[in-house]
């Protein structure tokens, strides 16, 4: 590195952001922080019914950040404004079982990668095969079990290529799509 251009650097760094621009640092070599995987779940949030889930689920995904969604509202808006590397539908979502059963139609129908989360499938409707084919998993699952359900919903989501419900636009920003 010559003089001039660590003078310039240095100059750079001190310059104050104005209006609008932003003076950012050039990454510096070494450890970078990894990004987190990111699970929703969605459940009653009255019962504690999901709270060993949630823990079985920190124990068997390094790095994992998990977020609560108590409606079909909540899960819906989550998952059309951020990016989730996995959905749990416990059946147990008010009104039960058909607001989990809702949910995960609404989440298959959008190419979401889902694990359903209950004691038995007989709770699906009959008219919903597409959830029957869902990987699922009691609520008092283990790690092995979490990581195993996980895995198949990503691994058969991300060996398929799926065209995504488009994003809606945030805050006024129009939704970028590839050209065909």
């Amino acid at each position: 590195m010559t003089a001039r251009s660590a003078r310039r650097a240095d100059r750079e760094r001190a310059t104050p952001a104005s209006e609008g621009v932003e003076v950012v640092e050039p990454r510096r070599p070494g450890p970078r922080p990894v990004r987190r995987s990111r699970i929703l779940l969605a459940h009653d949030a009255r019962a504690t019914t999901c709270d060993a889930l949630a823990r079985a689920v920190e124990e068997a995904v390094a790095n994992v950040e998990i977020v609560d969604a108590s409606s079909i509202d909540d899960a819906l808006l989550a998952a059309a404004t951020e990016q989730f590397e996995a959905f749990l539908v416990c059946l147990d979502l008010p009104p039960a079982p058909l607001g989990g059963v809702r949910l995960a139609s609404e989440l298959v129908a959008n190419d979401h990668p889902v694990v359903l989360v209950t004691r038995s499938l007989r709770w699906v409707p009959a008219d919903r095969p597409a959830l029957h084919q869902l990987p699922w998993i009691p609520p008092d699952a283990g790690a092995p079990e979490v990581a195993d359900a996980i895995g198949a919903a990503t691994g058969e989501f991300d060996s398929m290529i799926r065209t995504r419900a488009p994003r809606p636009a945030l805050l006024g920003v129009p939704s970028l799509r590839a050209r065909r």
